[in-house]
This record gives structure tokens, C-alpha cells and sequence, in this order.
């Protein structure tokens, strides 16, 4: 029941998209900071090649979570970049690798993508206000639902580099309706539960590789033993001497600034 006596105004509709790094806090504070760094410039890119680079420069409640970032943007921008956006980090992230895999052989930048949208109450600019909200929250829960993470866990950390979830409402709204050229064969839907958030994803993996050849994209069974050995044979050949993690998102989110652009340092 509503613990208020007024109706409230619905806030805008915004697009909310995150990414996190798989493993950021496996690695060590050098290669930590080296990453956390590159993040920012290989989504700046990306958003670049598509031609929506000031859909990032304008970006609404620039959030930096020390392991990934995230942005709002306007839900009409929300077909382009379901089409093109996450086939362009795919390709960026794998230029990058081969260029930072040359400085550090221990460093690996592999990243895990969440679109939602829904309403979403901005605090004020100026940095000390917060973001709060399901929309926002259910985006960054996603990331850390089993079958999203499993397609990282499960590919070739040489060929896959980029698993990305979409919310119910924006495959409803925006891949099935044919608004994006992304065609609904090529998403997986998954019912997933993670913390509060319980219902129905749909995954794209814009390059399959590994084991994702043999089982598919989160398969309804659990695979925590193929995942697990998986994980083992591509962590045992990386240094774990730092477990400090980045920071969390809980229920707000504060608000930041977009650091860094098109550097292109590695």
C-alpha cells in the first residue's frame, strides 16, 4: 500500500545502460587502475563508431562504480544502440586487448553490458545528489545474474568479450516491435533471479566462442561445474595477489561525471 496521501508525478522515461569488468578485483592495484581507466574510453569509442558519440558526451547521471560505468540517455536512442552499439564494444574491446595484453600479459578487459528503461528521478547536478529507483537498480542487479556472467565464464576470453543483458521491456519494446535491426532470433530469454529482483532477461553475445558453441547462451540448467572448471583453466595462468574489488552499487547510485574521452592510450 502507498504510504503517502498525494498522488506523485511519474518521473521521465530514461534508457539506463551499465557495464562491469569481469574479475576487476582479481587483479592487481596496477592493473586495476590501468583498467578502471580504459573502461570510459573503449564505451566512448564504441558509441563513436555508431555515430551516437554525443548521446555519450550528454550522457544523463554519469555513474562511475570503480569496476564499470553507467549512463542514462533518451529512450529514443534506445533502437541504435540496441543495433549497433554492442557489436562496435565487442570489436574495440578486441583491439584493445591485443594492445594491452602486449603492456600487461596479466590484465585482461572483458566486460558485462545491462540496458533497461523505465522512470527514473534525477537528483540534482552538482555531483553530491544520488539516482535512486528501481529502474536504475534492477539494471545493475542484472549483471550479476547467473547465465550473464556464465557467457564470459564459458567462452574464449580470446574471441568473446562482451555479454549483455536486456530488460523485458526493452526487448518488448524496442527488439520486438522492430525498431531495432537486431533481429529477436538472435537474443536468448532466461528467467533469472538476483537479490530482490526476480523475471525475464534476454541475452546477446554479439561473438560466440568455447563452450558457448557446445551449450548455447545461459542454459536453463545450472552448468556450475562446466562454469567452475572453465573458470579455473582460464584464471589459473593470472597472478591473484589483490582482492580488493570495486566499489558496489547499492541503493542509490551517486551521481558523477563522464572522466576521460576518446584517448585512445592503449
Amino acid at each position: 500500500m502507498p504510504d503517502h496521501d498525494e498522488p506523485i508525478d511519474l518521473p521521465p522515461y530514461r534508457a539506463v545502460l551499465v557495464f562491469d569488468t569481469k574479475d576487476f578485483g582479481s587483479n592487481t592495484d596496477p592493473n586495476q587502475e590501468l583498467l578502471a581507466g580504459m573502461i570510459p574510453d573503449v564505451v566512448a569509442l564504441a558509441f563513436e563508431r555508431i555515430g551516437l558519440i554525443e548521446v555519450w558526451r550528454g550522457a544523463l547521471f554519469p555513474h562511475n562504480t570503480g569496476d564499470g560505468f553507467g549512463i542514462g540517455f533518451a529512450t529514443r536512442h534506445l533502437p541504435a544502440v540496441v543495433s549497433d552499439l554492442f557489436d562496435a564494444l565487442q570489436d574495440v574491446l578486441a583491439e584493445r586487448d591485443a594492445r594491452l595484453r602486449e603492456r600487461r600479459p596479466s590484465a585482461r578487459l572483458r566486460m558485462r553490458a545491462s540496458l533497461n528503461v523505465g522512470p527514473v528521478r534525477e537528483g540534482d547536478t552538482g555531483g553530491d545528489s544520488a539516482v535512486v529507483g528501481g529502474t536504475v537498480i534492477t539494471t545493475h542487479r542484472l549483471l550479476d545474474a547467473a547465465p550473464v556472467r556464465d557467457v564470459l565464464t564459458l567462452s574464449d576470453p580470446e574471441e568473446t568479450f562482451l555479454s549483455v543483458v536486456l530488460s523485458q521491456r526493452v526487448f518488448e519494446d524496442v527488439v520486438a516491435s522492430g525498431y531495432a535491426t537486431l533481429h529477436p532470433s538472435r537474443v536468448v530469454q532466461r528467467t533469472v533471479e538476483i537479490k530482490e529482483f526476480a523475471g525475464t532477461v534476454y541475452l546477446y553475445v554479439p561473438k560466440l566462442s568455447g563452450r558457448l558453441l557446445e551449450h548455447g547462451i545461459g542454459e536453463e540448467q545450472p552448468m556450475a561445474a562446466v562454469a567452475e572448471a572453465e573458470q579455473d583453466r582460464f584464471s589459473r595462468a593470472l597472478p591473484v595477489t589483490n582482492v580488493m574489488t570495486g566499489t558496489h552499487v547499492g541503493p542509490s547510485i551517486q551521481i558523477g561525471h563522464l572522466k576521460g574521452g576518446l584517448h585512445n592510450k592503449m
